[in-house]
């Protein structure tokens, strides 16, 4: 249940009387994955029937410093892209602390 009202006075408010998509969550449909008008919300599937490639969405990017530890030959052209976005990153960073103040 949620509070309605200022901090005084509230009344709580039934989970049926929120909105949909506040706290309609099933186990069956994804809920508000849709985004046409008539649609309807896309069913859950098991884990087996997803690609492979949803599960490397899932996996953390490398960081600044693991890249930085990693040999030349293991860096493939995106981590070089990635790296060099990084660095110039942290030297803009740098640049505007010693600025400050």
């Amino acid at each position: 249940m949620l509070a309605k009202g200022g901090p005084l006075a509230f009344t709580l408010l039934p989970l049926g009387a929120l909105r949909r998509g506040m706290a309609s969550m099933s186990s069956e449909v994804v809920t508000g994955l849709n985004t046409l008008k008539k649609g309807q919300d896309p069913a859950l599937k098991h884990d087996e029937e997803l690609p492979e490639w949803l599960w490397a969405l899932a996996e953390p990017e490398k960081t600044l410093n693991e890249m930085r530890r990693m040999k030349s030959d293991e860096i493939t052209p995106e981590l070089l892209k990635r790296f060099v976005k990084l660095e110039n990153r942290e030297g803009i960073r740098g640049v505007n602390h010693s600025r400050a103040k």
